[in-house]
């Protein structure tokens, strides 16, 4: 029982610290504060927190007051044999100056994938890259047209491009090409 600590004499209850009455200013500046406090919105009332961001770093969404960073991965070290400074060279997109790796395709400038973050292209193209037949229109309208052209040569030069595609592939990649149907002149409708 040596070991032990004795409580048997300890005080249960703690002395009474003396209060001083409020004044009446001190309580009806109180109670306006209070009344302030309450009526604010939750993101008043705790400033704190902070606005929600989509954090860039992370890849989630969070208070802007927590403030994330990047880990790069090491590539390797430097070594200056006539200092014997070490540097360590990190994989990042910007590179201090004269650092080449060999595996970024421009010494000069990063990708935009290095700087922006890949996440931002991971989606569906807003203008998606032509099929085949699409480019063989186009490149059947752009040889019928002159090297100055309006809205009117452009049509007639679309129309003469799709009239030869059905011809060759079918209408609508399932109707059957056409046969002897008569192609409007790309002429028709001028005055000669």
């Amino acid at each position: 029982m040596e070991n032990y600590a004795d409580f048997s004499n300890a005080e249960l209850n703690p002395p009474e610290l003396e209060t001083k009455p409020a004044s009446t200013e001190a309580q009806v500046a109180a109670t306006k504060a209070l009344e302030d406090i309450r009526s604010r919105s939750f993101s008043a009332r705790h400033p704190e927190l902070g606005k929600m961001v989509n954090c860039q770093v992370c890849g989630l969404r969070h208070r802007a007051i927590q403030k994330c960073e990047q880990k790069f991965k090491e590539l390797y070290i430097e070594e200056d044999l006539d200092t014997g400074e070490k540097t360590i060279i990190y994989a990042s997109a910007v590179q201090p100056k004269g650092v080449e790796i060999p595996s970024q395709i421009s010494a000069q400038q990063p990708t935009v994938k290095q700087v922006v973050g890949a996440a931002t292209f991971k989606k569906k193209r807003l203008r998606p890259h032509l099929n085949r037949r699409k480019l063989q229109f186009v490149e059947l309208v752009r040889s019928f047209l002159p090297d100055e052209f309006d809205e009117i040569d452009l049509r007639k030069a679309r129309t003469r491009a799709r009239f030869i595609l059905a011809e060759r592939f079918g209408r609508y990649n399932i109707l059957p090409p056409v046969k002897n149907v008569k192609q409007p002149s790309p002429l028709a409708g001028t005055p000669a």
